[in-house]
């Protein structure tokens, strides 16, 4: 999983996937840690979408961009455009279901 480190990153990250799952988080928020290594599994184990963290405070642009209320929150792009979201922590089961039916629909 790429860490994004600001709105350069994210341009490049978008404009090379045809899908792009976004995980917005914070090093604040508990929840984002322990949902991190749901995301890392996820990230290793799909080959068909690149998979990307934000921090919210780090690049506060991208969270304007995808009006983030909330961490975590995960936001599925294809071909740059965002065409779903899932807020809260999820299992790795419920994640790779939520992916195959976005990418599906």
């Amino acid at each position: 999983m790429k860490q994004l480190k600001t709105l350069d990153d994210y341009e490049s990250e978008r404009q090379q996937h045809k899908y792009l799952l976004l995980k917005f988080s914070a090093s604040w928020c508990q929840p984002c840690q322990r949902y991190a290594p749901v995301i890392e599994s996820v990230s290793e184990s799909r080959k068909d979408v690149a998979v990307a963290e934000i921090d919210i405070d780090t690049v506060p642009n991208v969270r304007e961009i995808f009006n983030i209320r909330s961490v975590p929150t995960l936001v599925m792009l294809k071909n740059g455009a965002q065409i779903d979201s899932l807020v809260g922590s999820a299992t790795y089961n419920n994640v790779n279901t939520w992916i195959d039916q976005t990418v599906n629909a």
